[in-house]
């Protein structure tokens, strides 16, 4: 009697690949609203990370030049200096006052510049913002008294680095009564722009705390509902994974570029405008380099276990690490552990999303392995029967 033929492993119905292609599409957009929602909540919403990002900013030198622009500027905006130095100085000597004047405010922008230098002054400045920050998340709310100061823009108050840097210089008096409050203000949002900012903010807040979720689901659900083609189903997964890294990348450099390039007019502002764009979006950059990373090894790993020949000679060369578990996993934790510690992730959240995926792979292609290489086992003996007792 012949055997019956092995079955034929199963494959998912047309409707099945749909939509296991349309949840796996709806995940890599879901993916990007994620990023997108966590860096806005986080850089604009987030205390301990914006006084980070205040301190990086006001520690880069080109910065540091343009807000001591700034300082000098209100200074000398509403103090007549050589006015003042005029009557310090004797009769004979009075008119010298306007080119002293002239030379102090070159003394004035190098000292703006060493004030900003200083620890004190750069913690100063981290609180300001810090105000400026509160006031913002008060706006969101729906406070608007906080900007009744400010013409109903978001500023971001300078002045009392403008009284600290007058304060150096001796011969002008009630300084505080001739700088005005409004003297030394950066204007962050202007009024015209607060709904647009209250609408889109209060949207990302809402769903960046579950949004990630509904991408993790949507990636499950397409991998289950590809039955026999699961594997092409997670390079898939990865590719779509790299092309979100790539574009979001992308979109930042493009919108840096037309920021610099376009909105900012004064060449000399440039600089300090791309270092701080630089800076503020940091946390969006390393966001896209770990999801475009994260999908070249989820490639790689689909690539691993595929049946073509060089995958499959891969696996043979991996077989005596993956015989013994203990090294196995060993080793895996070591890798892993490397991985975590140079992607630029900034988030435990992602950390942990990459560990449970990476070891749920590795336990995968470990079993495939062992399932190739392992010896076969040895056939049952069956006894001969016991021969029949004559009666």
């Amino acid at each position: 009697m012949s055997e019956a033929p092995p079955a034929a492993p199963s494959t998912a119905s047309r409707g099945r690949r749909i939509a296991a292609r349309t949840l796996l599409i709806l995940g890599v957009l879901l993916t990007v609203v994620s990023i997108l929602s966590t860096y806005v909540k986080r850089e604009a919403l987030d205390e301990g990370q914006f006084k980070q990002t205040s301190r990086e900013l006001i520690a880069n030198p080109q910065i540091q030049q343009q807000v001591a622009n700034v300082m000098v500027d209100a200074l000398y905006t509403n103090v007549d200096v050589s006015q003042e130095l005029k009557g310090k100085l004797p009769e004979n000597l009075q008119g010298l006052a306007a080119p002293i004047a002239g030379i102090s405010r070159e003394l004035a922008d190098r000292a703006a510049t060493e004030l900003l230098a200083r620890p004190r002054v750069q913690d100063s400045f981290v609180q300001l913002s810090s105000v400026a920050q509160a006031r913002f998340i008060a706006l969101l709310h729906g406070d608007t008294k906080v900007l009744d100061s400010s013409n109903g823009n978001v500023t971001l108050d300078l002045r009392p680095l403008v009284l600290r840097l007058g304060d150096r210089f001796g011969f002008v008096d009630n300084l505080a009564q001739r700088v005005p409050q409004d003297s030394a203000q950066i204007t962050i949002i202007e009024s015209d722009n607060l709904k647009t900012a209250q609408k889109v903010t209060h949207w990302l807040e809402q769903i960046a705390n579950f949004v990630w979720i509904l991408a993790l689901a949507c990636w499950v659900g397409a991998i289950w509902l590809a039955q026999g083609r699961r594997r092409q189903e997670v390079r898939s997964l990865g590719i779509g994974l790299m092309a979100v890294g790539v574009l979001v990348l992308g979109a930042r450099w493009l919108a840096g570029k037309y920021l610099v390039d376009k909105i900012v007019v004064s060449d000399t502002v440039r600089p300090a405008a791309a270092d701080a764009w630089d800076i503020i979006t940091d946390s969006l950059a390393a966001a896209g380099w770990v999801v475009l990373i994260g999908g070249a090894l989820t490639v790689i790993g689909a690539w691993l276990l595929g049946s073509s020949e060089r995958p499959t000679q891969a696996r043979a060369a991996l077989a005596p690490v993956m015989q013994r578990w203990e090294i196995a996993w060993g080793a895996f934790v070591l890798v892993m552990g490397l991985i975590l510690w140079a992607l630029p992730i900034q988030i435990f959240r992602t950390s942990a999303i990459l560990a449970v995926l990476g070891a749920v792979g590795f336990y995968v292609l470990r079993r495939q392995v062992l399932r190739e290489t392992s010896p076969p086992a040895p056939p049952v003996k069956v006894p001969p029967p016991a021969p029949a007792d004559p009666a």
